[in-house]
């Protein structure tokens, strides 16, 4: 009689722990139809995408959205805004872009994007060292520069607030 407890016990665990393992084994994989573009990584379902990249399958340039004529003011230290066209091409890379004739008639400051971020690193035109960041709302954009005079040391603190040209 032991024995035969044993031997059903015994079978018992055995086909608790098969099925274990074969329901386990049947769990789908949520990447299984997922194509991910440009270099992304399928994770759990959805897309992570490589720097400079966005979209549900990582398809779009994160500079796509900037691209264009941007109509606007440029306004430093509270006095009178200038009205200013700019225009935004891309960059050498994905997360970068040009943008021109923000401080200078067809010279361009380069910008790195990060999905609807700006980031302007420290660049000279003249003697002028510019930087800054800003961020894309929609067909809204806003850029916070800081110029400085590198002769004089003096510094303008800019704000350029510009809405996308589209044509009706």
């Amino acid at each position: 009689m032991r024995r035969i407890t044993l031997i059903l016990t015994t079978m018992m665990l055995f086909f608790i722990a098969a099925s274990s393992v074969v329901f386990h084994a049947c769990t789908k994989d949520p990447c299984d139809k997922i194509i991910c573009k440009n270099n992304g990584v399928c994770r759990d379902g959805h897309c992570k995408c490589a720097t400079g990249f966005e979209g549900p399958n990582c398809e779009t340039k994160m500079y796509e959205k900037y691209i264009g004529t941007w109509d606007g003011t440029y306004r430093c230290n509270g006095l009178i805004p200038e009205t200013v066209t700019l225009i935004i091409a891309p960059g050498a890379s994905a997360n970068t872009m040009s943008i021109y004739n923000l401080f200078a008639q067809n010279q361009a400051m380069e910008a790195t994007v990060d999905i609807d971020k700006v980031t302007i690193a420290d660049q000279i035109a003249g003697n002028t060292t510019y930087s800054g960041n800003g961020y894309i709302d929609g067909k809204y954009l806003t850029l916070y520069i800081e110029q400085k005079d590198n002769l004089t040391g003096a510094t303008n603190s800019c704000v350029y607030n510009g809405t996308k040209f589209t044509q009706p």
